[in-house]
């Protein structure tokens, strides 16, 4: 019998099966895939941002009210600091910029491949294409079964990720385990992800620097600053992204929602339409990208500036400062780069990772109910609660 087996080798898993190696255990790691690490690869558009100088529970969110009081938990265990010497003496270099720190090859891989070295050197036993159909809970342990090889392990750490990008192997197989052992599961959506709207097709492929708001309901929740991105029919770019993390459990129940864009604020266009002899078209396009001026500008190219009066020159600002888009969906998990919902925290020790209602039983990383915004936070999240996970078992 094994002391501990991994369920999942991304992130999470292999921090849990480093630090559990080191801290004496015998570990085995069951993977889906005939590798190791493969959602690592795509994040950060294959640069990998694996956690930010801003670290605290206000960069995460989940559907309980306790989350903060969790995360600081974790953080307190094992937080960005703690990932950057773990980094440092495995010996991968990294680069910061802006507070965002990357492998200083600038490849997803780099970080990857840092993990499965560590894991090779310490002789820890990986079974690949391990396709996991039951988990059962016996007298002694855990037996965990593909239906043709039966694996026993005192103890057992779930890391298989969430529903996001399921062509790398996270496919949300574990939540039905999960419920089979006791636990509860918060109906997972995708996270990190694209919005549904209607805009007009002339927008099509245009990447433009906005102020954008967030109203649920017809209230303001939140506001980020960033590129917004026009892409087959959804709003895209990292702001999106990080309001999704709202809009999308909104959306599920049912509220109105909508994205409102201000694209004037920080910008020249109040002096460019104070001008003489500029085209009112003109003067606009030096602050807003021509495609977004000619599809919501609507008079004529040759209006000049000073044939503006006061009323029409607010109106152009109003027109700019505030372009609304009525959200109709999202992104689904093909898209997503992570995955909201999961397993309900209250049912799991912050101090441990381990599970409330089932003992031996430990889970790390996306499967759980808290999700971290893009900037790093969400591997941050799956290494601290891997590394947690992997010492206590």
């Amino acid at each position: 019998m094994t002391d501990i087996i991994i369920v999942g080798g991304g992130v999470a898993g292999l921090f849990a099966a480093i630090s559990a190696k080191k801290n004496g255990a015998n570990v085995i790691i069951l993977e889906k895939n005939d590798s190791l690490g493969k959602k690592i690869l795509i994040t950060g558009n294959g640069r990998c941002n694996f956690t930010n100088e801003e670290m605290d529970s206000s960069y995460f969110v989940s559907s309980s009210d306790d989350k903060d009081r969790f995360v600081d938990n974790v953080l307190n265990s094992f937080d960005n600091s703690s990932l950057i010497k773990m980094l440092d003496e495995l010996g991968m270099s990294y680069y910061v910029r802006e507070g965002y720190y990357y492998p200083k090859t600038d490849e997803a891989a780099t970080f990857r491949d840092t993990l499965i070295n560590e894991v090779e050197r310490l002789g820890i036993q990986v079974i690949y294409n391990f396709n996991l159909r039951s988990i059962e809970k016996v007298h002694d342990g855990f037996e965990l079964s593909n239906k043709i090889d039966i694996y026993h392990a005192k103890k057992i750490i779930l890391a298989t990720g969430g529903n996001a990008a399921p062509k790398t192997g996270s496919s949300g197989d574990a939540y039905y385990y999960l419920e089979n052992l006791g636990h509860s599961i918060i109906k997972p959506l995708p996270a990190l992800t694209t919005l549904k709207a209607d805009y007009p097709e002339t927008l099509l492929g245009v990447n433009a620097l906005a102020n954008i708001s967030l109203l649920i309901n017809g209230q303001n929740v939140a506001s980020e600053r960033g590129f917004i991105k026009y892409y087959k029919g959804m709003l895209s770019g990292i702001p999106i992204y990080q309001l999704s993390l709202k809009a999308v459990p909104a959306l599920n129940r049912g509220d109105s929602v909508k994205v409102s864009v201000d694209f004037i604020s920080d910008s020249n266009m109040v002096n460019a339409l104070n001008r003489t002899g500029l085209r009112v078209k003109k003067a606009l396009c030096q602050s807003i990208n021509p495609k977004i001026v000619n599809s919501y500008y609507k008079e004529g190219s040759k209006v000049l500036t000073e044939q503006l009066d006061n009323e029409e020159r607010d109106g152009i600002i109003q027109l700019f400062s505030n372009v609304n888009y009525e959200i109709m969906g999202f992104g689904s998990f093909d898209v997503a780069q992570s995955t909201s919902g999961g397993v309900d925290i209250s049912e799991i020790n912050p101090v441990t990772m381990e599970s409330k209602v089932c003992s031996g039983l430990f889970v790390a990383g996306e499967i759980i109910d808290i999700t971290g915004r893009c900037g790093g936070y969400n591997i941050q999240w799956a290494a601290s609660t891997g590394v947690i996970a992997g010492r206590k078992a």
